[in-house]
């Protein structure tokens, strides 16, 4: 996501206040996302999981929805290659977002546990 977002940068599809603008709102949803997923410590494997739960499913729900209806949402404001360049960098940052939460939860476990220091 992140290359083709470059690449559009790069050929100026989309201008990079655009660009910041739906990577911005990627990072606060991926985030947001990514704070309600359930990550725990599975104490037989010694090993920190995350399990799909109903949260997970609405999400996975809502992520496909997205997918499907990107030209309807954003379609009223951008159009052709602007609207597929912006919806790379809203996926891109909606990546980034849940990738940040992950981490901060796994090393919020791993620190709990003693394998982490401050």
């Amino acid at each position: 996501m992140s290359a083709i977002l470059t690449y559009d940068l790069f050929t100026e599809v989309i201008t990079v206040w655009l660009a910041l603008g739906g990577f911005g709102l990627g990072v606060v949803i991926g985030f947001a996302v990514g704070s309600i997923s359930t990550v725990l410590w599975h104490e037989e494997t010694s090993k920190v999981i995350s399990k799909m739960d109903w949260a997970g499913g609405i999400v996975l729900l809502l992520y496909l929805s997205f997918s499907f209806s990107k030209k309807w949402i954003f379609g009223h404001w951008l159009h052709g290659e602007i609207l597929s360049a912006f919806c790379f960098s809203t996926v891109a940052g909606i990546m980034l977002g849940r990738l940040i939460s992950t981490r901060k939860q796994v090393k919020g476990i791993l620190k709990e546990k003693g394998f982490l220091k401050n």
